[in-house]
């Protein structure tokens, strides 16, 4: 019965720990916003994460299709970039954007390796969400994976990406739960048709979920 008790007690305080340990970060997280760092690229590139965040499910939700040109926005390592890749093809492209030199090193690195040498359309970019190095309507997707909240100004990131994408494109967000930044999808919503897009859908749950806006066929 002691042992019992003494497993139970060592739960409630793990559960507790990190309970706690994401109401402070979300809090920090709140007062300061900073990209992800460099370091921690191998973690969010593993399949460890993965498990949780499926990258054929934001796929399926994102409606990414074969021969289309996307831009990923915080690719970082490259945890969904290839998978992205393979999906679209080699008739299509994926241009993979981050505003951290050492992410990118990492995403350039892993490309080389062996089990990635049949993938030839993916093409890194250094540069802001503030301003994309694309032309006008020249996209069929943007899509971020527990990203848009790091960026401070979100409506000037919305604004940029509807200059890039084509009219009808679309706009897909993902999030997770146990990222510190993690929205409810109904503040993603509101985001995202406060800077001008059309609401479409959100797939997954609570605690994953990907909602994918278009861009206005007027506009």
């Amino acid at each position: 019965m002691k042992e019992v008790c003494l497993t139970l007690k060592i739960v409630i305080i793990v559960i507790g720990s990190i309970i706690l340990y994401l109401i402070i970060i979300r809090i920090a997280r709140k007062l300061i916003h900073f990209p992800a760092p460099f370091f921690i690229g191998r973690f969010l590139d593993s399949n460890h994460r993965r498990r949780l965040q499926p990258p054929y499910k934001i796929i399926q939700a994102s409606s990414i299709k074969i021969g289309m040109k996307a831009l990923e926005i915080g690719c970082g390592s490259g945890a969904f970039t290839t998978f992205v890749a393979r999906a679209i093809g080699n008739d299509g492209i994926v241009y993979a954007l981050d505003i951290q030199p050492k992410m990118l090193e990492q995403l350039k690195n892993k490309l080389n390796r062996a089990e990635n040498k049949d993938i030839r359309n993916i093409m890194p970019l250094l540069a802001s969400a503030y301003d994309l190095p694309l032309p006008d309507d020249s996209l069929d997707i943007v899509y971020m994976v527990s990203v848009f909240q790091e960026i401070p100004d979100k409506n000037k990131t919305l604004k940029e990406i509807k200059r890039v994408l084509k009219p009808g494109g679309i706009l897909s967000i993902s999030e997770f739960f146990i990222d510190p930044d993690y929205p409810f999808s109904s503040t993603t919503i509101k985001q995202g048709t406060k800077g001008g897009f059309e609401f479409d859908k959100v797939f997954g749950n609570f605690w994953n979920y990907t909602v994918r806006f278009l861009k206005p066929v007027d506009n």
